[in-house]
């Protein structure tokens, strides 16, 4: 199987996301030997960025997607890559065929509904053991599950995945998998960008990206927080935080060129952080944008008096808030140019 050009996958610095991943690979190996009866190994692990639908247009196979639904916490899906004749393998080696029979089977390609289910069994047996061993590796819980099997190539895999899918950059955790008897091919565990870099509250960039600026989010919507990433992680490296209190000590440690903070959170709401914030001499430039889903006259006036540069209403559009944070940043850099 071929990999995807280097002009299209990018490398990233080492993470706790891929430690955590690559942490679960003796488990994997160890629950599939016992699986299938044959030995697994899972070596030279490699994370890279691109996405699904440039890696799918740039190899030179078929492959089976295993789609993974992520609940409790996280939110989303995940996904298992092997190739096509990977697939047919260990669902052939599940069905006790002997090996010259699997080799035969998988060069034909031939993928048939018992194959299948013998694959199913094994994504599912991955599935459980990653399932396991992340619920004692992350700081939020998460839950697990697989929904499908399915081919994916060229042709077809606008109709098993949505476009937003295939266009959106993922973390690609791809290793070798070697099956005692049979042909090395690779292992690839897909994870959306937003929830590998949501497991550890991480930034995971590929190396040298240069970002327009740095934007703190604080909200105790998680789900809103998400929307942030989304709108603004391809230009700007942005971290969140749903504890106001830790946006003090954020904003205290990091450079932040702009904050956007909700004004509705339990214990210290966002007008009286923005307060606190333009209390500190060495952050008070840091303009504040104030955000609402449900904003009054009176939030308004208060927010400004305490400080805010702005106030947007929820929910927002990329270019709405784009046009926001480009405004006030260089309202922010045209002061500190006087100042010097």
């Amino acid at each position: 199987m071929e990999k995807s050009t280097e002009k299209t996958e990018k490398k990233t610095p080492s993470s706790q996301f891929e430690k955590a991943l690559t942490s679960t690979f003796p488990r994997i190996c160890e629950g599939c030997s016992q699986l299938t009866n044959k030995q697994f190994f899972l070596i030279d692990p490699l994370l890279k960025l691109t996405t699904i639908g440039t890696f799918i247009k740039n190899a030179n196979s078929n492959f089976v997607l295993s789609k993974i639904i992520v609940e409790d916490f996280y939110e989303g899906e995940i996904y298992l890559l092997l190739s096509l004749k990977q697939a047919i393998t260990i669902g052939n080696i599940l069905l006790l065929l002997d090996d010259e029979a699997i080799k035969e089977n998988a060069s034909k390609e031939n993928f048939d509904a018992d194959c299948a289910d013998g694959f199913k069994e094994f994504s599912n047996q991955v599935c459980g053991i990653l399932d396991n061993d992340l619920r004692l590796k992350l700081p939020k819980p998460i839950h697990l599950k697989l929904l499908s099997v399915e081919p994916i190539n060229k042709e077809n895999m606008t109709t098993v995945l949505k476009d937003e899918i295939l266009n959106e950059e993922c973390l690609f955790l791809t290793s070798s998998m070697r099956i005692s008897g049979f042909d090395d091919d690779q292992f690839i565990i897909c994870v959306p960008k937003l929830i590998g870099e949501e497991f550890f509250g991480e930034i995971i960039e590929e190396a040298n990206k240069e970002y327009r600026g740095t934007i703190l989010a604080v909200d105790d919507s998680n789900t809103d927080l998400r929307i942030v990433r989304k709108l603004l992680g391809s230009d700007f490296k942005v971290l969140v935080t749903d504890n106001p209190n830790n946006a003090l000590s954020l904003i205290g440690k990091t450079h932040i060129d702009l904050v956007l903070m909700d004004i509705y959170m339990p214990g210290v709401d966002g007008i009286t952080l923005c307060e606190r914030i333009k209390r500190n001499a060495m952050v008070e430039e840091v303009p504040i944008i104030i955000c609402s889903a449900h904003p009054t006259q009176e939030n308004v006036i208060r927010a400004v008096r305490a400080g805010a540069a702005d106030f947007i209403v929820k929910p927002v559009s990329r270019q709405k808030l784009i046009e926001k944070i480009n405004k006030h940043m260089l309202n922010k850099n045209l002061k500190s140019f006087a100042n010097r």
